[in-house]
């Protein structure tokens, strides 16, 4: 029963429905790109919704720089690749 749940989540995870998806590579990119900006930011969102930890801690600060500086990277990336194979192929 356990092994089943967690081959129904497996499939029905979003990072692996991406990867695993019929589309070019540099259009993956971008959406890997923009989970791991909304990963990155949740942890974020949830504290400064719920006021769970007051002062917000700098750790969460600094993960959801983090994430954003390489999820706006990995955009850039996906983005020039594909114009370059649009325009120059």
């Amino acid at each position: 029963m356990i092994k089943r749940l967690l081959n129904v989540l497996w499939k029905r995870n979003p990072v692996t429905r991406v990867v695993y998806a019929r589309a070019e590579k540099e259009l993956k990119l971008i959406a890997l790109s923009l989970i791991l900006v909304l990963l990155c930011a949740l942890p974020l969102m949830i504290n400064m919704t719920f006021s769970l930890i007051e002062p917000t801690p700098p750790a969460l600060v600094y993960l959801f720089a983090g994430g954003a500086v390489l999820a706006h990277l990995g955009f850039l990336v996906g983005l020039s690749l594909l114009i370059y194979k649009n325009l120059f192929r």
